[in-house]
């Protein structure tokens, strides 16, 4: 796996693939946190966890995976560990066992990245952000490179780095700050809400206040809904990454420039018309093949496009009669 992944960094396919999939993300130069999280979502989302062929332990390569997107916890580290190697970031491999008794019998397998001195754990396999690492009594840890010798002739291990677990990466992953808008993206996440939560409020009073509630009919939406009925308890990740990425602004519109790909974006408004037309729960950019979402008119009242009709087939009738 260590040999696979340093070949899959070094493969110009890969990285055109990582770079590919950094700018659909719209993630930002520089911006290294925001690489490794689109890389992993990427992974986690896209890749099928399969299981290998029966008695046979297979390793797929990065190239082969990118073209495949299926394979195990191994296939999976080696994929992700390979992206994140071509685009300049530090990886590990982390094997955990589940038996004390037995350290040398490992079931799993994650890659771990390497953020200002700190290691972010990155397990594809599960449905949890990044940063969340299995809880398991055997752990060993497996750099990509081994021992360097200096010119003294001694040995010195590489850098070293304590593991960066999900609470200790709640304000450094560029998420929501402390505050009601975070405590309800965790709510949505798994822990749920009861009916008139004074969270949802909070959030509803702050998007009225900077004047974004109309312009995302889905938040308001949302909202709505977990205000009246409540959410049960259970494991919601899509709904909660994009109802984090639409409140990320709300909480800190200075760190968000007009080419967020988010809700609140104008970068997705043409150049012809900058407001778009009006919708009757927001604002919309109107460009041919545009579906509204579900719920939503087809077209403003103010405007339909016009419907070509082609003209009815001319039919000869019957001759006049003439008298003579």
């Amino acid at each position: 796996m260590r040999s696979l992944i340093l070949l899959g960094g070094k493969d110009m396919a890969v990285r055109r693939r990582a770079v590919r999939l950094l700018r659909a993300r719209g993630v930002r130069a520089k911006d290294h946190l925001g690489e490794i999280r689109a890389l992993f979502e990427w992974v986690r989302r896209t890749v099928r966890y399969t299981r290998d062929p029966y008695r046979v332990e297979l390793l797929h390569s990065a190239r082969r995976m990118l073209q495949l997107r299926a394979g195990d916890c191994d296939d999976m580290t080696i994929l992700l560990g390979a992206l994140l190697q071509s685009v300049g970031h530090q990886v590990r491999i982390v094997l955990v066992g589940p038996d004390a008794a037995r350290p040398g019998l490992f079931t799993h397998v994650y890659p771990e990245a390497e953020y200002r001195g700190r290691w972010i754990a990155l397990d594809a396999t599960m449905p949890h952000p990044m940063g969340w690492a299995p809880d398991s009594p055997v752990k060993k840890v497996v750099p990509l490179r081994g021992r360097r010798r200096v010119r003294t002739g001694a040995e010195t291990p590489t850098r070293k780095g304590s593991a960066m677990d999900a609470a200790a990466l709640e304000g450094t992953l560029g998420q929501l700050p402390a505050g009601p808008a975070a405590e309800l993206v965790a709510a949505v996440r798994q822990d749920g809400l009861p009916a008139r939560d004074p969270r949802v409020r909070a959030v509803w009073a702050l998007l009225r206040a900077r004047g974004l509630l109309g312009s995302d009919p889905w938040v308001s939406q949302v909202l709505r809904r977990i205000w009246r009925t409540g959410l049960p308890q259970g494991n919601r990740p899509r709904t909660a990454d994009r109802l984090e990425a639409a409140l990320r602004y709300v909480a800190a519109p200075a760190a968000v420039t007009t080419e967020y790909p988010g809700p609140w974006s104008t970068a997705v408004v043409g150049t012809r018309y900058p407001y778009g037309y009006r919708y009757p729960y927001g604002y919309r950019p109107w460009r041919p093949g545009y579906r509204p979402p579900y719920g939503q008119r087809p077209w403003p009242p103010a405007y339909r496009p016009p419907v070509y009709r082609p003209p009815a087939p001319y039919v000869r009738g019957p001759r006049p009669v003439r008298y003579r």
